[in-house]
């Protein structure tokens, strides 16, 4: 059909086409197939000639899901004319190819970000690559490595904290005092408390029994006994301020207002000076080792 050149429509009236243009809008003849119309509406042709040429459709691709599918043509012919050159299948594919279209660029592999318009990156990845920083070798396991900044020097977590744990031996730590600490000294009475009260809760008689779980990833056991400090002081390790309790007793005394069991200090006085010297003579040798501490 030919194109009317100034509004750039379909020219129906047109000596191309066969069809002339009659100015009353009260004919009464089809223009389309010529015959009397059975209404008197104001239309140029039938309602059936009408809707016959509207029905012509036109192939094109969606430009989301890339399936052909046909479109009417004066829909396609209206959508060109607005300037539009991209079509959808249904109005899903439509909202979702606008979404990521009109999305704004990562600053670096320019992927549409949905939803993300105040970031200037869509990774990690991308912010490390934009940044140049050139590949070094982390100290720990000498893994090359591309830092997040200037002063990164491990390549992940583990290794930093590996590090960490190197720095803070010895006289790097903050809390060194020549090589004592009453943390040391706790994990070595804690065995003498263990043989003092038989592997057993003072207050239950609960007995003593390994648990198994996991830390990263390897097994490893710890007791279902507590060793309790009396006077709730951490750094007051000796042997007559430590008495050992199940979890359930080591909760009941914590939780009371008033603790029920008011004889831990007597018990574990009493308790000492029955034991062998041997026993003795190491808690006491640890008490002059670790004096220092509680100072």
């Amino acid at each position: 059909m030919p194109v009317d050149p100034v509004t750039r429509r379909l020219k129906l009236y047109a000596p191309e086409t066969g069809f002339s243009y009659k100015p009353s809008r009260s004919n009464r003849t089809c223009i389309i197939c010529g015959e009397a119309k059975n209404n008197t509406g104001r239309g140029q042709a039938h309602r059936e000639c009408y809707m016959q040429v509207r029905s012509v459709k036109v192939l094109v691709r969606c430009a989301w899901c890339s399936v052909d599918f046909r479109k009417p043509r004066y829909e396609y012919n209206k959508a060109l004319r607005r300037g539009h050159f991209t079509f959808y299948c249904c109005k899903d594919h439509s909202q979702a190819h606008h979404a990521v279209k009109n999305a704004k660029p990562c600053d670096q592999c320019r992927v549409p970000m949905p939803g993300r318009s105040t970031r200037k990156f869509c990774s990690m990845q991308c912010r490390i690559d934009s940044r140049e920083h050139p590949e070094k070798a982390c100290t720990v396991c000498g893994v090359f490595f591309r830092p997040k900044s200037s002063r990164t020097a491990y390549c992940t977590r583990v290794c930093a904290d590996k590090a960490h744990s190197v720095r803070m031996l010895g006289y790097n730590n903050p809390h060194y005092k020549d090589g004592t600490s009453y943390s040391k000294w706790f994990r070595e009475t804690r065995p003498l408390i263990f043989e003092r009260d038989k592997d057993s809760c003072v207050v239950c008689s609960k007995p003593f029994k390994p648990i198994t779980f996991k830390r990263n990833g390897a097994p490893t056991q710890k007791s279902n006994l507590i060793v309790h400090h009396v006077d709730e002081d951490p750094r007051n390790n000796r042997v007559e301020n430590l008495v050992l309790l199940c979890a359930s007793c080591h909760l009941v005394h914590h939780k009371s207002t008033v603790t029920p069991y008011p004889w831990f200090g007597e018990y574990a006085r009493q308790a000492s000076e029955s034991m062998t010297s041997k026993w003795m003579a190491t808690a006491t040798s640890l008490l002059t080792a670790y004096s220092s501490t509680t100072a």
